[in-house]
């Protein structure tokens, strides 16, 4: 469960930097003109609370709170790290982050 709330939490906060002006040409680059991406902050705000919900109930609910508390920090300094030296790799590692949502599961 915990790569589940890591990766949800990644992909909210790179969604919440790509709805602000400021960072849509750096993380998106062309992408960033698209319909489907008018208002990508929306769908961060929703992945948030997904990642929250899937703190609050699981097995473990209260350590998987602290812990989604605890990653905030990480994912978004991976992000801010990402644009300050080089946006290409807050980019590269989206995929890494929606596979890890996707072999949750698993583990």
């Amino acid at each position: 469960m915990i790569l589940a709330i890591t990766g949800l939490l990644y992909l909210g906060m790179f969604a919440l930097a790509a709805g602000m002006s400021r960072h849509a040409d750096p993380l998106l680059g062309l992408q960033a003109k698209l319909t489907a991406l008018r208002h990508p902050a929306r769908y961060g705000w929703g992945l948030i609370a997904l990642s929250l919900l899937l703190a609050i109930f699981a097995h473990d609910g209260g350590q998987a709170l602290v812990l989604w508390f605890g990653l905030i920090p990480l994912a978004s300094a991976i992000i801010l790290l990402g644009l300050t030296y080089r946006p290409a790799t807050a980019r590269a590692v989206v995929p890494v982050a929606a596979l890890m949502v996707l072999l949750a599961p698993f583990f």
